[in-house]
């Protein structure tokens, strides 16, 4: 059944549709961001929030509730949508004009490509089905290309 309203009532959910709220975060500077993603497993939700230095940070919640899990703790706010990897250890995205690997139980990251003065596109960044190349678009001559890197560095 599809959400329904009209000009007096916002849309609603359903009949029978039960919501929950998982997080309760205060004021606006603190609060979940954007590109929600389900952990492979569904053990875990990842969003993006800002830390209390307002750098953007990637952050996890149950999904029966809880104190959201900071992951990160970067010294640059994530400028991208990410990814989880298909085996739900480790999470992609962009961050100071590079393509970062996340490790999620730890928080350890990697640069994968080298920093360059124009930012990979935020748009997306995807794992291959394997797990072992991430794929990402950047801007070459003005035209956006597709690149792969390994998604592990020696």
């Amino acid at each position: 059944m599809p959400l329904e309203g009209s000009s007096q009532q916002l849309p609603a959910p359903p009949a029978g549709v039960q919501q929950r709220r998982l997080t309760h975060s205060r004021g606006v500077a603190l609060q979940p961001r954007h590109w929600l993603r389900a952990a492979p497993d569904g053990s875990q939700i990842a969003f993006l929030m800002a830390d209390a230095a307002e750098v953007i940070q990637l952050w996890t919640v149950s999904p029966n509730g809880g104190e959201p899990r900071q992951i990160t703790r970067l010294s640059h706010s994530i400028q991208s949508a990410f990814s989880w990897h298909p085996d739900g250890q480790a999470i992609a995205f962009i961050c100071d004009n590079s393509v970062m690997r996340c490790d999620v139980e730890s928080g350890a990251c990697q640069r994968l490509t080298r920093r360059t003065e124009e930012a990979p596109s935020g748009d997306a960044v995807v794992w291959s089905p394997d797990g072992t190349q991430i794929a990402y678009m950047r801007e070459v001559n003005g035209w956006r290309q597709l690149f792969t890197v390994a998604a592990v560095t020696a």
